[in-house]
């Protein structure tokens, strides 16, 4: 019996009785009780046609299977996702040096072992700046995600955590593969939300270094992504346009910005006021 068979089975068998529904129910002709049975047993697997039958006898669709089965067996990196943001708003030095020290991967490819490391690296130099990242990591970053033809959530995430350490250039370059090569996973609904923060993060980075081209033209990008529910992302991008019309025009009142930040602040959201905000701060003080 493999440890992942029996995970896997498990999930499915909480799913299962979850929605009140008996091994009986989900049978089907060519998937029987006894296989059901023995896959939630984690006595073995199921081929893969027999699992997409079994998640449908379920009522559940693969995206939604999936999304549940991430939460029940994250990978090393989304594992300490949430203590590594819990660190940074706190800006704890030391508890992120102690997550990296006691890292402790389960990962058995080496090559996301580094990279796993080097986010929780970036995550350190972000609050220590004099903590250092050599060029060979920069470069292992860059290379590996431009050798990815199609980034899941697990390069945007990544990327999203590491593009504060990189240069312009290799932002630039990186930024733009991506945008050219998003087709595959683009319409799913979780990766078009993380696409949108990076791409944000990468528009905030770019406009902190005063280049407003490219900054522009990710914008165009990011614009032409977004639907009548991306408020988020749209309220953010007005808001990095004003920032740069008041950067390029050299005006020395902000009126305008903070007129639009009081605006969003009546919406009752505190967190992204907050956010504009600060940004702001970061930006005009970056002179």
């Amino acid at each position: 019996m493999s440890e992942k068979s029996l995970e896997l089975g498990e999930l499915f068998k909480e799913l299962r009785l979850a929605r009140g529904l008996k091994l009986k129910d989900v049978a089907r002709e060519n998937l029987s009780v006894s296989q059901l049975s023995k896959f939630e047993n984690g006595q073995t697997m199921l081929a893969a046609d027999k699992l997409l039958i079994a998640i449908q006898g379920i009522h559940m669709t693969f995206s939604e299977f999936g999304y549940a089965l991430t939460q029940y067996q994250e990978s090393d990196l989304f594992k300490i996702g949430n203590q590594l943001v819990n660190f940074q708003a706190k800006r704890d030095v030391e508890g992120l040096r102690d997550l990296l020290k006691n890292y402790r991967p389960r990962e058995t490819y080496e090559v996301y072992h580094q990279l796993n490391k080097l986010v929780l690296k970036s995550a350190i130099h972000s609050l220590e700046p004099s903590f250092e990242i050599t060029n060979e990591e920069k470069e292992f970053l860059t290379s590996y995600l431009f050798a990815i033809e199609e980034w899941t959530e697990y390069e945007l995430y990544l990327f999203g955590n590491t593009l504060f350490i990189l240069s312009d250039e290799d932002l630039i370059f990186l930024g733009k593969a991506f945008i050219e090569r998003d087709k595959l996973y683009k319409d799913l609904s979780e990766h078009k939300k993380r696409a949108e923060l990076v791409l944000i993060n990468l528009i905030l980075v770019l406009v902190e270094h005063r280049d407003f081209y490219y900054a522009s033209y990710f914008i165009n990008s990011l614009e032409k992504m977004l639907n009548y529910q991306d408020m988020f992302a749209r309220i953010v991008l007005n808001f990095l346009k004003k920032v740069m019309n008041y950067i390029e025009n050299g005006k020395v009142d902000l009126s305008d910005i903070e007129a639009y930040i009081d605006l969003i602040e009546r919406l009752d959201n505190p967190t992204l006021v907050l956010f504009l905000r600060t940004n702001l701060e970061q930006i005009v003080n970056n002179q």
